[in-house]
C-alpha cells in the first residue's frame, strides 16, 4: 500500500521475484505509492499477505492487504481507438501503470502551457535534435479532472521505441518551454510511463 514515490514495477518484481505485478498505481501518470498483485489462486492470499508485511520496498515497509483490481480502460487499442479516447478524455493516466500498455513506449510531459497544441510540443521536441519523431509519434492531451483547474497542461507521447522514450527524457526533462517566449515560466517535466 505505501511504496516510495520512485518506486516502478521492476523494484517490486525483484523484491516479490514469483509473484506477477499488475502494475505500478498511477494518478494522472505520477505514483501515488500503490501497485497491485495478482495471485495465481485464491488459498496463496493469506501467506502471500503475512510475508509481505514483513517486506520492504526502497526502506519503506510494505503494507498489503485484499482488494479488487481496479478496472481497466481497454478503449485505447490501435491508433484510431487512442485517437477517440482522447477526444472522449478518456486517457487519464489514472489507474494501474496509468491504464496505458506498461512497455516503455510512452512518456509523460508536464508543466506546458495550458493550449499547448501538438504540433507546437512537435516543434519544441525537434529543437532538441529529436529528428526520430515523425507522424507516427501520437502525442494526446491529458485532461484535468472535473472540478480542477491548473496554469498547466500534460501530454502523453507514445514512441516508435523503448529508446526513443529514454532520449527524449534525457533531452527535454526540467529545460523550459520556449524560453524565448515565456522566458522560465514552464518548467518542464518528463517521465516514461512504466
Amino acid at each position: 500500500r505505501i511504496l516510495p514515490r520512485t518506486a516502478l514495477a521492476a523494484d517490486i518484481r525483484r523484491t516479490l521475484r514469483r509473484e506477477r505485478v499488475v502494475g505500478v498505481d498511477l494518478y494522472r501518470f505520477t505514483s501515488n505509492r500503490r501497485a497491485y498483485l495478482t495471485l495465481s489462486h485464491p488459498d496463496f492470499l493469506q501467506p502471500n499477505i503475512a510475508k509481505l508485511e514483513k517486506a520492504s520496498v526502497g526502506g519503506f515497509l510494505v503494507s498489503a492487504y485484499p482488494t479488487d483490481m481496479p478496472s481497466v480502460n481497454s478503449e485505447s487499442r490501435g491508433v484510431k481507438g487512442r485517437q477517440l479516447a482522447s477526444k472522449r478524455g478518456a486517457i487519464t493516466g489514472t489507474g494501474p501503470s496509468g491504464c496505458i500498455p506498461n512497455n516503455g513506449r510512452h512518456v509523460c510531459i508536464s508543466g506546458l502551457p495550458p493550449k499547448v497544441s501538438s504540433d507546437s510540443i512537435r516543434e519544441y521536441l525537434q529543437r532538441f535534435g529529436l529528428t526520430k519523431l515523425d507522424d507516427k509519434t501520437e502525442i494526446y492531451r491529458v485532461p484535468l479532472p472535473e472540478s480542477a483547474f491548473s496554469l498547466f497542461s500534460r501530454h502523453l507521447l507514445r514512441t516508435q521505441s523503448l529508446s526513443d522514450s529514454y532520449h527524449i527524457v534525457r533531452r527535454v526533462h526540467m529545460t523550459y518551454f520556449q524560453p524565448e517566449v515565456f522566458g522560465k515560466k514552464f518548467l518542464v517535466h518528463a517521465c516514461v510511463v512504466r
